[in-house]
């Protein structure tokens, strides 16, 4: 049934925009044509979120809505510099990977790999985090991404605080280990205070 609903509004939209793609052609009312296509992607978006069922390709977006549990846990990232000194990474130093996916890989599937597939991936992202740093030192946008768009770089689903915003709010020595916590808090003691989070070290790569 879901799937018979999901191809109804499928072929609704391919309808409307195939209208739209011929009144543009043989001169038609245009704005009435496009309108009508806005009108049935918005009218299938809605239907798939207010339902709360996937009709493909629309989807209810289940990742941002729900109940969240009491309690919580992620991995955090820290980069350590060659005086023994951890940092926090700009999000923007890990481009062209997502943050928003890497986070979520390393905490449900990087413990998984055999111990010399871990140690090449976080060689590869201290790489990566020491790059970013070279170039937020040197006043360029420590990720790939904004270098190549500029201003039109679309922002990210979750947005994240930029941390590497000037040469002077860059950690001035280099990279040389990365360090996995496994993070946990309360949901609650977490929203009266921030900072209520408790972390163990998971996993730590030296440069050799």
């Amino acid at each position: 049934m879901l799937n018979a609903a999901g191809a109804v509004c499928f072929l609704a939209v391919l309808a409307a925009a195939a209208a739209a793609a011929r009144a543009e052609r043989r001169s038609g009312d245009r704005r009435a044509a496009v309108s009508r296509f806005i009108a049935a992607m918005v009218l299938a978006t809605f239907a798939a979120g207010l339902s709360q069922r996937d009709l493909w390709p629309f989807a209810k977006w289940p990742m941002a809505g729900g109940l969240a549990d009491a309690a919580a846990s992620n991995t955090g990232v820290r980069a350590v510099d060659d005086s023994g000194a951890e940092h926090d990474v700009d999000y923007r130093a890990w481009q062209p990977l997502g943050f928003d996916e890497l986070i979520p890989w390393l905490h449900r599937s990087f413990a998984r790999l055999a111990p010399d597939t871990r140690a090449r991936v976080a060689a590869h992202l201290l790489q990566v985090a020491e790059q970013g740093r070279r170039n937020a030192r040197d006043g360029r946008s420590p990720g790939s991404f904004e270098r190549i768009l500029g201003p039109a770089t679309a922002p990210y689903f979750n947005l994240h605080p930029r941390l590497w915003t000037a040469p002077d709010r860059v950690p001035p020595r280099p990279f040389v280990a990365l360090r996995l916590y496994r993070e946990s808090w309360n949901q609650e003691e977490r929203r009266r205070d921030p900072g209520r989070i408790e972390r163990t070290l998971a996993f730590e790569y030296r440069q050799p």
